[in-house]
């Protein structure tokens, strides 16, 4: 979670964030940084960056919006740079539970350092494991309502949330939202990251109306506090892409991801994770615009931007090639889309799990572009498996469920199941009207299809007329 970093910001509240930390660096392995630490305070200096750089960033790139990035690896990013830096972070761990006990207060801040790595480098449970931990040691030594109790519960959140438990973040992150909006402040950046993270997990739940303000004040919050260009403001504002993308004010999107994308290029050197998030959010409003040939340019270089700097087997990097091929389905070239769309399920499935929300996107457009493609029988299992994971997933009225129960009606119509698909078409537009109502896009979209759909008499008459038409054409000389 974006919220366990140093940050600009020289109120007292922030500071004592520190004060832990500047006791963890009493080893002999940091001898040298901290006299760096002494030296600065003597020069009047404010701590937080320098010992961030001392204990996250050994070494590594010192430029102040790096080392308040939520990303816990030092510039330049490598997958050979996380290994090692995570197995770093791994014999921190290890040195001060030696030295110290396994509850003492450096050594939460120690694993808690680890556990971000571990959820950076795609390794979700591992990270979940440890935040769990973590979590628990907080609660018996610092108490439920301490601050960075609080915060080690939005980070566990924000981890279950990229893993795909879904209701376990959900919970998680608004009791940490709720704890830090208490204890903290609103205006205290921990608790504006920790109602961004809930109003993203919010969206991602189907839920797009309590998450709508959350995201505005999140983000409102954090350009009044941190400033327009503070990584935790570019956060915000990219989660802002994603809802009105989700409202369908798609141009409004637009706007806000390239603006983003300019705050992220100040921010980040080119090729930062973060960075490349951001592009990776103006493709999709490319996209949704209808600028299809701009969204495909924008996602081919961030899929290579992800191999590079995460690696091939990254999550990120295999869901940044589905959006790839997502995007050339939106632009017709289902030949293209099809072996990246069948490449990143498979990918996913053995990385994060069949149930997870993206792998299950993943395979809705992989159906799609089945049907699309004049291979609708191919289509009609993977979506029968999508559908009902999706509803066990989401629940039956979430918009992810009804999108695909709305592409199997598609594909069963595409294989001539008239009954079947008619059937499935007016369940969709009833929940759709039900959910969303009357006059929403996706309602007046789903009203028009089964207005379209040919009439009873037809469809129940279609077999014996194909039959007929193949009876002929064997007669014909």
């Amino acid at each position: 979670m974006r919220g366990e970093h140093a940050i600009p910001f020289k109120s007292a509240s922030c500071r004592e964030k520190y004060s832990n930390d500047i006791a963890a660096l009493g080893a002999a392995h940091w001898h040298e940084r901290c006299q760096l630490i002494g030296q600065a305070a003597r020069d009047g200096q404010w701590l937080g960056p320098t010992v961030r750089m001392a204990l996250d960033h050994r070494g590594g790139h010192t430029r102040d919006m790096v080392e308040n990035s939520g990303f816990p690896f030092s510039w330049p990013i490598s997958p050979e740079s996380i290994a090692q830096e995570t197995a770093g972070f791994e014999r921190d761990l290890a040195r001060a539970e030696a030295a110290r006990g396994p509850d003492a207060r450096p050594v939460l801040a120690a694993r808690s350092r680890l556990g971000r790595a571990y959820r950076c480098a795609g390794r979700y449970q591992d990270a979940i494991a440890l935040q769990q931990e973590n979590l628990q040691e907080s609660l018996r030594v610092l108490g439920p309502d301490h601050r960075e109790t609080l915060v080690a519960t939005a980070g566990l959140g924000a981890t279950l949330l990229v893993a795909g438990r879904l209701t376990d973040a959900l919970a998680a992150l608004a009791n940490g939202s709720a704890g830090l909006d208490g204890v903290a402040g609103a205006d205290h950046p921990d608790a504006i990251s920790a109602r961004s993270a809930l109003g993203v997990a919010l969206l991602q739940t189907g839920d797009p109306a309590r998450a709508r303000p959350l995201l505005q004040q999140a983000l409102s919050s954090s350009i009044r506090v941190l400033g327009p260009d503070h990584p935790d403001t570019i956060a915000c504002r990219d989660a802002q892409v994603m809802e009105h993308l989700a409202a369908g004010t798609a141009g409004l999107a637009l706007k806000l991801a390239k603006r983003n994308v300019a705050a992220a290029q100040r921010a980040f050197p080119s090729g930062h994770p973060d960075e490349i998030a951001c592009r990776s959010s103006l493709g999709m409003t490319y996209r949704a615009t209808g600028r299809a040939a701009d969204a495909i340019t924008v996602h081919k270089r961030t899929c290579a931007d992800y191999e590079r700097v995460l690696g091939p087997g990254h999550p990120l990097t295999v869901s940044e090639r589905a959006t790839l091929g997502t995007t050339y389905l939106r632009a017709g070239k289902y030949q293209a889309a099809i072996p990246l769309l069948e490449h990143a399920a498979a990918d996913l499935d053995r990385l994060i799990g069949a149930d997870h929300p993206t792998t299950l996107a993943c395979r809705t457009t992989l159906g799609t572009a089945y049907v699309n493609a004049g291979r609708a029988a191919e289509a009609v299992p993977v979506l029968k498996r999508v559908s009902a994971a999706s509803e066990r997933v989401f629940g039956p009225d979430a918009r992810a469920t009804l999108n695909t129960r709305g592409s199997l009606a598609r594909a069963y119509a595409g294989t001539k199941r008239w009954q079947k698909a008619t059937v499935l078409y007016r369940h969709v537009l009833a929940d759709y009207e039900r959910t969303l109502g009357p006059d929403h896009s996706m309602t007046r979209q789903y009203r028009d299809i089964v207005a379209q759909l040919p009439p009873w008499w037809l469809r129940a008459l279609s077999p014996v007329i194909r039959t007929t038409r193949r009876w002929r054409q064997r007669r014909e000389p």
